[in-house]
């Protein structure tokens, strides 16, 4: 067992990642990261999608951060926030997203600029969380309340404030709340098309820059350019959460026989229009599938006094489904908030130890009590447009809501600016 220093973070996603980059900013030097990843390298199925930033949100974290111009001039595409909605027959029923505040990155070029950000010996990787235990320590010192076990067999003890920042299925959440993640009965299955794709062309026709979602009964096709021009493709469909696992032995065959249930299926598109047809036949495996899960609103919620020294940013507070396109840029957002209720708390003296423990306690109260409030809106507005997107009439109901009020239910900010 080893003694880890006043702040410990799990998990180096987004959020994580940001709220160590705030306290370097600040002068909070004496904290630690803990990644289950072996090392920065992303594995095969840690690729992702394009992430939109918002303005007030995202952005605003970015320019905290000090980050934002490196993240405006090299990373941002400006010219990737326009959505095609189409029907199920290929015609056109909105256009929409040109005047988004919202650029596009990908996860892994936000992951390389926050991680560049941060001095690499603060990032301990290959240190999967087995467990939190309470410890039986008798010190009267608060630092040692609890012991972190990692999956590797080591442990860490010795610190003041654990902050959560691994995500939905966070091994942190447990200590502080009893909520578990909530099956949407909604899956999106990923694949791509690659530059020599012989249906490159018809992708880059239908999306260009941006992204194209095809909306039918119960389900969606999603196209979506990532940062090298290639496209990540999406089947949005409604289904058991066993439906499709890409992780066991034989993901490859699974994928053939995925794309030819897609085609062949009237359940799924094969009475859609022709192109659109090319474009499944033609997708690229092996297949990536991605369960939907959220936290009910209700549950984001706890009592400070089941677990002092203990919060969460991110998914593992608010876990909530992608349907508005706005979670990384609400847990980017919590690192902004905590962080600045920790500045308010030492003053000039950027150092949780010299500060009662009590003290941190109503800092972190305060930090919380807006979170739950965002990350219960958040949850609320993802599982409205999730209705509405996979309606048994979505072709009319979700193009219809993005002309109408529900339009501020897909983003934050409409006017692009790149101050």
């Amino acid at each position: 067992m080893y003694l880890s220093p006043s702040i410990v973070i799990i998990g180096a996603g987004p959020s994580g990642l940001l709220f160590a980059r705030l306290l370097e900013v600040n002068g909070f030097k004496n904290y630690v990261i803990y990644e289950r990843d072996e090392s920065s390298s992303p594995g095969p199925w840690q690729q992702g999608g394009s992430l939109d930033i918002h303005g007030p949100s995202g952005q605003q974290a970015l320019k905290e951060a000090g980050l934002f111009e490196e993240f405006n001039t090299v990373y941002a595409r400006w010219n990737a926030s326009r959505i095609r909605i189409l029907k199920p027959s290929g015609e056109t029923s909105i256009c929409f997203g040109e005047d988004r505040n919202a650029p596009e990155i990908d996860r892994l070029q936000l992951r390389q600029l926050l991680l560049n950000s941060i001095p690499a010996h603060k990032i301990k990787w290959g240190h999967g969380v087995r467990r939190i235990e309470r410890s039986d320590n008798e010190s009267d010192d608060s630092a040692y309340r609890y012991v972190i076990q990692f999956i590797n067999g080591s442990s860490a003890t010795g610190f003041k404030l654990i902050v959560g920042a691994d995500g939905g299925w966070s091994k942190v959440r447990p200590l502080i709340s009893a909520a578990q993640p909530v099956y949407c009965g909604k899956m999106y299955i990923e694949s791509r098309i690659s530059h020599n794709n012989k249906s490159y062309k018809a992708a880059y026709d239908l999306a260009g820059p941006g992204m194209m979602m095809a909306v039918g009964p119960n389900r969606s096709l999603i196209l979506q350019q990532s940062g090298d021009g290639t496209y990540k493709m999406y089947f949005g469909i409604t289904a058991a959460k066993d439906f499709y696992e890409h992780r066991n032995d034989g993901a490859t065959k699974k994928s053939e026989a995925i794309r030819k249930l897609m085609v062949s299926s009237d359940k799924f598109y094969a009475n859609w229009a022709p192109h659109l047809k090319a474009i499944v036949a033609d997708a690229e495996g092996p297949f990536r599938a991605w369960s939907l899960h959220y936290l009910r609103p209700e549950e984001v919620d706890w009592n400070r006094d089941v677990a002092p020294g203990v919060t969460l940013l991110g998914d593992a507070a608010h876990l909530s489904t992608p349907f508005v396109g706005e979670g990384v840029n609400c847990a980017m957002y919590d690192a902004v908030v905590l962080v600045k209720r920790l500045v308010e708390l030492c003053g000039k003296s950027p150092d949780i130890t010299t500060v009662p423990a009590s003290k941190l306690e109503e800092a972190l109260a305060s930090y919380e009590k807006e979170m739950f409030e965002r990350g219960r809106d958040l949850i609320r507005r993802s599982t409205k447009s999730e209705a509405l997107l996979f309606d048994e009439n979505g072709e009319e109901t979700f193009p219809a809501s993005m002309r109408g009020e529900h339009e501020k239910l897909f983003y934050d900010g409409r006017t692009s600016t790149r101050a």
